[in-house]
């Protein structure tokens, strides 16, 4: 049996609050389990993806970095103009910079939006343009993507009380001074009115993730887009299936160091919070801001459609690509871990990759390096 977690200065800090302000809510505690601006996870610039890190993730694959390039050029060429190239939450900055090397020309023109201090130290080291947030960028023509982003936004976690409504989990103390979940009448009414915008219902004792963070986040996207597309790739599902009665205890899961741990008030700021996608709810977020989607399908159907087998063509000495792209897009592995799901601006043609067969010709990316 592994001994208990050792206390992190960070769970002394929110202990400490909840002693004196009384119980959170678990999306403000997730708030600061992952952005405090001194222990935050992702505000300390975790290593994701090494060895040693805390998960790996797409982005260490080259076939993804080419796929996302050929995705950058076929929409600009469908355009017929260059477009800026917006990357949210860009982690250490190594699928961009691997991107980079298949675009060089684009540099002037990708934008990384990071609102950790620790992860833009490491983008800016690797000659990336980052800004902290999207209030610093002009509205213009533009790509927008985001890797695994959505899943890290904070979520409130609530219960069905068997009567149509729900209560909410609130992170309070016990007799002993540790963390302890507490449930209570929601903190807003916007969670019942999220539940009830999607015509869904909880059962008794039934657990589930409300992100009530998407629609401010798609309003602040759409804001820096005078046209283009918007493509998000994570783990998710729609809410007949997030909040179907046969999904009891939610999608909560934590990370650390390559391994699932099962507890959130465990290792306070050194692991990662992470719960599935609602689709629904970014697809009504996206429709509120005018954004017309173009579809949503698995991830390796998107990455066959851009042309993800050309990568070997150009690249033949990489002995390794066979397997990448087999593990990015077979169903049983990542290929169906993760969705794509696509929208742009009103008036434009559908982006790459889900509407139209593949060319047969390979896209006309170089690598430089």
């Amino acid at each position: 049996m592994e001994p208990h977690p050792i206390e992190t200065p960070l769970a002394r800090i929110l202990k400490s609050l909840i002693q004196h302000d009384g119980p959170m809510t678990f999306r403000d505690f997730m708030q600061a389990a992952l952005y405090h601006p001194v222990y935050g996870f992702y505000t300390q610039g975790p290593r994701i993806g090494t060895a040693d890190g805390a998960f790996h993730t797409n982005a260490n694959f080259q076939p993804f970095a080419f796929s996302l390039a050929q995705w950058m050029i076929q929409a600009q060429h469908l355009l017929g103009e260059s477009l800026r190239i917006i990357e949210l939450g860009a982690g250490t900055g190594q699928l961009a910079e691997r991107i980079l090397s298949w675009l060089p020309e684009i540099l002037h023109n990708y934008v990384i939006v990071e609102p950790s201090e620790g992860l833009r130290t490491q983008q800016t080291r690797r000659g990336l343009h980052v800004v902290s947030d999207l209030s610093a960028l002009s509205h213009a023509p533009t790509l927008v993507f985001a890797n695994e982003v959505l899943d890290a936004l904070p979520f409130h976690r609530v219960m069905g009380d068997g009567k149509g409504g729900i209560q909410e989990l609130f992170v309070g103390l016990d007799h002993n001074g540790e963390f302890v979940e507490r449930f209570d009448q929601p903190s807003t009414p916007q969670l019942h009115q999220h539940l009830a915008s999607m015509a869904m219902t909880l059962g008794r004792g039934q657990l589930a993730e409300i992100n009530l963070d998407v629609s401010t986040f798609m309003q602040d996207v759409t804001q820096v887009m005078s046209k283009g597309y918007l493509l998000f790739i994570d783990y998710g599902a729609h809410a007949h299936v997030l909040y179907g009665h046969e999904r009891r205890n939610g999608t909560l899961r934590c990370f650390k160091e390559q391994r699932e741990v099962f507890d959130p008030f465990d290792y306070v700021g050194e692991q990662d919070l992470t719960a599935d996608v609602n689709w629904t709810a970014v697809e009504q977020a996206a429709d509120k801001n005018d954004l017309v989607k173009v579809g949503l399908v698995s991830q390796g159907t998107w990455l066959q459609k851009i042309g993800i087998a050309h990568y070997a063509e150009h690249v033949p000495q990489d002995t390794n690509a066979l397997a990448e792209i087999t593990c990015l897009t077979k169903g049983s592995l990542l290929g169906s871990t993760f969705d794509v799901l696509g929208f742009k601006t009103p008036g434009l043609p559908d982006a790459p990759g889900f509407s139209y067969p593949l060319s047969s010709e390979p896209t006309d990316v170089a690598q430089t390096s």
